[in-house]
């Protein structure tokens, strides 16, 4: 397809495969390399790509971890060459690819920003005339004329994105930087990017944060398993990104049931039912072999999964859904009371909600013995921020005398008195969406989670 000279895109990858030799031994290696042996295995980053930026486009490149992302933007910023394909980039490049890259530790901040800035064609001139502007952003006080082996993270990578976004490049790649600066520097960094895309400037971003994709690029490639899977509005991606195959695993309710169950519980597969007259209609859970489990050996659990409200299993929920947890953990020795409970954590490994049954009122087996299967089904309100969330489950013990006085005693002499037998760690995740109707209205709060509360206004007149 050929282009107009003002319709010329930013960026233009075509085919783009990119392949790395691996190899068991140095020794197999340097056969490689000397001789053009037959050895090693191809490891394929990126397989066939194909994607087109326009200018002035924010531009977001999305997927789990091992996807390549990363090697993408490399060949991109020409750091990497591609095995195939054809890449071509219209415009001054400034990429911001990784932590302080670029930089000599035993230079100085100042002289770094001039080395950076002439690396990406800005003459001594013109950086001079900018140098006040980018110490501003950096904000890094008298450390600029220290050598940067001295910086702390957020300090590098400050510095780092005061050069790139002040040296007048058509084209910001940036991988995952702004992750490193604090809460108040991100917002200058993104209040500063709005500002370029309105300047025309075409900005590429890799990031494991949906939100900010969501909110800030137009569109967004969708790579998973060094192949593209999506390419289009950066909302549609982020769906997408989080209704990808999760780690789970079909299993049986009945399967691993213990020998004096079996005959039972095969007749009650996919039909294990509470008093809110929920039902377990498909046993798919999460994978926990990969999963770490903390246990003192007088329980263990065995299952979590994630369900909608007729018992189908589910990983994506719109905001303020309810999400049905279902979670099996088996009792190895005599204990009195069960306390069971799950912990959501976001992206930034920040609890944003935990809750057992001490602040749920609710009937408790009691005097639970020895190879008792306990079976828990706990409902969460989903008025979270959108992003993903990964679940905890597990469960402890307490005397019914501590119990049924808790409301009336300090949260120390209760958790005091709890013994915690088992807890599985990072079980599995699922994933909270933007809610696209209903009132109050679609975008429900502003921040973590919904704090319930109310809004009071009087008036006075003047006069």
């Amino acid at each position: 397809m050929s282009y107009k000279q003002e319709e010329q895109p930013a960026v233009i990858a075509k085919h783009v495969t990119k392949a790395y030799k691996l190899f068991d031994t140095p020794a197999r290696r340097l056969a490689y390399h000397l001789f053009h042996c037959h050895t090693g295995s191809d490891f394929i980053a990126l397989d066939d790509v194909s994607f087109t930026v326009k200018k002035g486009e924010a531009f977001g490149i999305i997927g789990r971890n091992g996807s390549g992302k990363s090697t993408m933007l490399q060949i991109l910023a020409g750091i990497l060459k591609a095995t195939s394909g054809e890449i071509k980039v219209n415009g001054r490049v400034a990429a911001l690819l990784e932590l302080g890259s670029g930089f000599d530790p035993e230079s100085t901040g100042y002289e770094n920003i001039y080395m950076n800035a002439a690396i990406l064609g800005v003459s001594k001139n013109q950086t001079a005339q900018r140098i006040e502007q980018i110490l501003k952003f950096a904000d890094i006080g008298e450390f600029a004329r220290q050598p940067v082996k001295m910086y702390s993270s957020g300090m590098y990578v400050r510095l780092a994105f005061a050069v790139a976004i002040h040296v007048d490049a058509d084209i910001l790649l940036i991988d995952e930087a702004l992750a490193v600066g604090d809460v108040f520097f991100r917002q200058k960094c993104y209040q500063r990017l709005e500002e370029l895309k309105k300047e025309g400037k075409t900005i590429i971003l890799v990031s494991h944060g949906m939100n900010e994709v969501e909110q800030f690029c137009d569109r967004a490639l969708l790579l998973d398993q060094s192949k593209a899977l999506m390419l289009g509005d950066s909302k549609e991606a982020v769906k997408r990104y989080y209704l990808l195959e999760q780690q789970t695993q079909a299993v049986s309710v009945d399967a691993v049931e213990p020998e004096e169950e079996s005959g039972r519980m095969a007749q009650q597969t996919g039909c294990i039912s509470f008093p809110n007259h929920w039902s377990l209609q498909e046993p798919v859970f999460f994978d926990l072999s990969k999963a770490t489990e903390i246990s003192n050996g007088k329980a263990n659990v065995l299952k979590v999964g994630a369900f909608d409200e007729n018992g189908y299993a589910k990983s994506s929920f719109a905001q303020g859904e309810i999400c049905y947890l279902y979670y099996e953990i088996e009792v190895h020795t005599d204990i009195c009371l069960p306390l069971t409970g799950i912990v959501l954590t976001n992206q930034k490994g920040i609890i944003v909600h935990g809750k057992d049954n001490l602040q749920i009122y609710a009937d408790l087996p009691d005097h639970v013995k020895a190879g008792t299967r306990l079976r828990c089904l706990q409902t969460v309100k989903l008025d979270l921020q959108v992003g993903e969330y990964t679940i905890e489950a597990g469960c402890a013990t307490i005397q019914r005398e501590l119990y049924d006085v808790r409301m009336h005693k300090q949260q120390e002499e209760v958790n005091a008195g709890m013994e915690r037998l088992a807890t599985v760690i990072h079980a599995g995740r699922i994933a909270v969406l933007e809610k696209k109707t209903g009132m109050p209205m679609k975008n429900m709060f502003h921040g973590i989670c919904d704090l319930k509360g109310n809004i009071w206004i009087s008036q006075e007149r003047k006069g």
